[in-house]
């Protein structure tokens, strides 16, 4: 059985390769637990997207005499990981001569694009499994609340629009996996903390299979549990699991980084995948 795995950054990331480490676990773990499952693993990575504009802003002011802006490098590290989050929700303004020009859509568009890399490896059909660490739990979370309610901006529907895949479409998601994601906090910015999207995907709701499962470090002050947000989340987030990140310094907030070397979290994602088999030879699902 082949699965579909995407992988999707949070702040503060610079290499393309983020993901492999993490992609050579989950393959050599699931090898073990059932090797008759095949998982396919890319990474969606948008920090080039954003780095190029926090460049120009840094060139622009760090020529000024700022306290922490050398020693410690605070005030970069600072540019970084605020700005990231400030950028990528953009608001619309009136009249905006460019209404389709935000890292908004160009990150989604990304998104999309990498589900069709894994739909050309994984299939079509292939079960879909998105783990997300950080600002890419939002992203993520944003992007399948505009596909599941016809929101999507016009650069996302030119790539989802042109394929015929179900994966693309995002009606075969069954796992969505949130590491030290600051979902809560966002949620601040609608009434009764908002909607969560559903999982698994609307077609293969009432079928039992799949899981929301939000992975959290109580030492990461960006990492809060989902399921208290309201009745609707409780609802569809399978569980708030406190985890422990490995490292020297796992005590501190730089825990935040670790959630790819967790070994809690490798063991139940592959553990979860591994059961889908069962349930579609068995269940014969669409």
């Amino acid at each position: 059985m082949k699965i579909a795995v995407a992988v999707i950054h949070g702040i503060g990331q610079s290499r393309e390769n983020f993901h492999a480490e993490l992609a050579n676990n989950l393959c050599a773990q699931m090898a073990i637990v059932n090797p008759s499952v095949k998982l396919y693993v890319e990474g969606i990575y948008w920090g080039d997207i954003v780095n190029r504009l926090e460049e120009r802003l840094w060139s622009r002011i760090r020529s000024k005499p700022l306290r922490w802006a050398k020693w410690m490098r605070l005030r970069p590290f600072f540019v970084n990981q605020l700005g990231e989050a400030i950028a990528y929700q953009a608001v619309p303004r009136d009249n905006d001569p460019s209404p389709d020009d935000y890292i908004y859509d160009e990150i989604h568009r990304r998104f999309a694009v990498c589900l069709q890399r894994l739909s050309d490896l994984a299939g079509q059909d292939a079960p879909l499994c998105i783990i997300s660490h950080s600002l890419g739990s939002i992203i993520s979370s944003n992007f399948f609340h505009d596909l599941q309610n016809n929101k999507l901006t016009p650069k996302v529907s030119e790539v989802i629009g042109a394929s015929e895949s179900r994966l693309v479409h995002g009606e075969t998601l069954t796992h969505f996996y949130t590491l030290g994601s600051p979902l809560a906090v966002w949620a601040l910015r609608f009434k009764d903390f908002g909607m969560p999207i559903a999982v698994p995907a609307p077609p293969l709701q009432g079928l039992g299979i799949g899981e929301w499962v939000n992975f959290y470090d109580t030492d990461d002050v960006i990492a809060y549990p989902i399921k208290p947000l309201n009745e609707r989340y409780k609802k569809v987030v399978t569980a708030d699991i406190e985890v422990e990140c490995p490292g020297l310094l796992s005590w501190t907030p730089l825990s935040h980084r670790k959630y790819f070397q967790t070994q809690a979290v490798i063991d139940r994602i592959v553990h979860s995948l591994s059961t889908l088999q069962v349930y579609y030879e068995e269940e014969a699902l669409p």
